[in-house]
């Protein structure tokens, strides 16, 4: 498998289990979409700030993490 294809299956991959993420945490699959947009908005907006001190994957787990909680305690008040 070359490079670009490896590249792209992580890339596949990771999405798909951030997806899966949301969704178990919101427990709607509408909602999981919604927030995956976010997650990408904010990670290309904060890309400069933390760029070197985590990895993409770690990066973009937090984003979700803090969307989905912040998003359930929205939805509880």
């Amino acid at each position: 498998m070359s490079e670009p294809e490896n590249i792209t299956q992580h890339n596949e991959e990771l999405h798909a289990q951030l997806r899966l993420f949301c969704h178990l945490m919101l427990g709607s699959a509408d909602a999981a979409d919604r927030v995956m947009r976010q997650i990408y908005h904010r990670a290309l907006d904060h890309q400069d700030d933390q760029q070197h001190r985590r990895s993409e994957r770690v990066r973009l787990f937090s984003i979700a993490a803090d969307l989905c909680a912040a998003r359930d305690r929205t939805s509880h008040e």
